[in-house]
């Protein structure tokens, strides 16, 4: 059983120590904070210490010589690095950190991740800024997430009022369609997430999630929604850190972004850094701004404020001036059952892309790629396949599938398919695997069984 130290009681150590011991992960967690460290007390099953991070009588009295991993996700970056440095000399096998300051974590920083002992470093912006750049690239979707060196995406599509996928049951997809580009694999409503079965009919308003080639993302979204739509202007509110960074990485393939920004000097600050984005002082709750800057002209609308009454506000507004797409940055859980019903748009959580990103460094097994997929817990996960692993040789059909989890694609080589009962697992194949939280350790066993042991 793996020994997990979380150094840190905020949002994000909460969750991963929810998470994680709720999979049987032995997890201690430290803060210096003594009502966190008490909420985590009273509600989980888990070993709480209040103390200093930093101090290393406090890691010592945390971390015993045979611990497996560390994570630091304190509010501050210095504490995080420092816990690295010490972790790693009391004996912990890995350590993850956050750092929200990019010029630390980036590629040009001066100083390498190996330097204060980190295996892994996780940036939320970074994360989340590109998490929203594949969902503006990818109009109509709510969730992408790559796999297969890129070739593969899973997609979360919602189904609309008027598309012709509205009341088809899935066996029928085949004969309605010559050619069906992707497999369904889950279907979201109200009463929850389900792995998706040919009994199933969609209907208006289901979130569906979907494996496909990307080379077919356009083919399935003139099934699913005919009529092309191309992204040439984007609108973002707010020069902070994730707004800067998404419309710098949208530079060049958008025809327009424009940026908003109500403080004088952080729009400065913003056109000093963009080179081709237009940098506007304004506010979006202003009328005459809006009319005036043609807002509602726009193909996507990002509010990435800091505050998220802030950023909902501007959804609310800019939804009645006729934006199609909208995607705005949310902190706390609690906006997001508002946002669902007021149906303005879809929201991004940087605190769950960084618990996904982390997550993904827990995985036993040779796992190239694990996402979190929407709230409930539920796993997309890419497995390599050794002649070692006793699944290699077997058909899909024979593993002993449950309706908690779906094989969904393949990728041999250079060739990426969806998989069917028949198809035969090789060595070497990357196999992506979509799963509900329950089964989430049975596919963990299923892919890390060794030959002889699969029954």
């Amino acid at each position: 059983m793996l020994r997990i130290v979380i150094v840190g009681a905020g949002v994000v150590g909460f969750h991963l120590a929810e998470r994680l011991s709720a999979e049987g992960y032995r997890v201690t967690v430290v803060d210096a904070n003594p009502d966190l460290i008490h909420r985590i007390d009273d509600r989980l099953n888990v070993r709480a210490i209040h103390g200093n991070a930093a101090s290393p009588r406090t890691l010592r009295q945390a971390i015993a010589d045979n611990t497996d991993l560390v994570i630091a996700v304190t509010d501050r970056d210095e504490t995080n690095i420092v816990v690295s440095l010490i972790s790693k000399q009391l004996g912990a096998k890995k350590v993850v950190v956050r750092l929200r300051n990019s010029e630390l974590s980036s590629k040009t920083s001066p100083l390498l991740k190996e330097a204060y002992g980190a295996d892994l470093i996780v940036n939320p912006v970074d994360a989340t800024a590109e998490k929203l750049r594949r969902l503006v690239q990818n109009p109509g979707t709510f969730d992408v997430f790559d796999f297969a060196d890129g070739e593969m995406v899973l997609w979360g599509y919602q189904i609309s009022e008027g598309s012709p996928l509205d009341g088809v049951v899935l066996r029928d997809l085949r004969r309605r369609y010559d050619r069906i580009p992707g497999l369904i694999v889950g279907i979201s409503r109200e009463d929850g997430l389900v792995i998706a079965t040919g009994d199933d009919e969609l209907r208006d308003g289901d979130q569906i999630y979907v494996l496909l080639q990307r080379t077919k993302t356009a083919e399935f979204r003139a099934i699913a929604h005919p009529g092309t739509e191309v992204v040439q202007q984007v609108f973002i509110a707010g020069a902070t850190q994730l707004g800067i960074e998404v419309a710098r990485r949208l530079e060049g393939s958008v025809k327009s972004v424009v940026l908003v920004e109500k403080d004088r000097a952080r729009a400065e600050r913003a056109s000093e850094i963009l080179e081709k984005s237009l940098v506007l002082h304004g506010d979006i709750e202003d009328a005459d701004f809006a009319e005036e800057n043609r807002v509602g002209d726009a193909d996507f609308f990002l509010s990435l404020e800091n505050g998220d009454a802030e950023n909902l506000t501007n959804a609310l507004l800019v939804n009645k001036l006729g934006v199609r797409r909208i995607l705005i940055r949310t902190e706390q859980s609690q906006f997001l059952p508002i946002l669902k019903q007021a149906a303005v748009g879809e929201a991004v959580n940087p605190r769950r892309i960084t618990v996904s990103a982390i997550l993904r460094e827990l995985r036993r097994g040779r796992v190239i790629a694990v996402s979190q997929v929407g709230d409930s817990g539920a796993e997309a996960r890419e497995y390599e396949i050794s002649e070692a692993e006793s699944v290699c040789g077997k058909k899909i059909r024979d593993l002993g599938r449950t309706k908690d989890f779906i094989i969904g694609a393949i990728q041999r080589g250079d060739e990426v398919f969806t998989a069917e009962g028949d198809t035969v697992i090789e060595n070497g194949d990357h196999v992506i695997v979509f799963a509900l939280p329950g089964a989430v350790n049975d596919i963990e066993k299923l892919f890390t069984r060794r030959r002889g042991k699969l029954k």
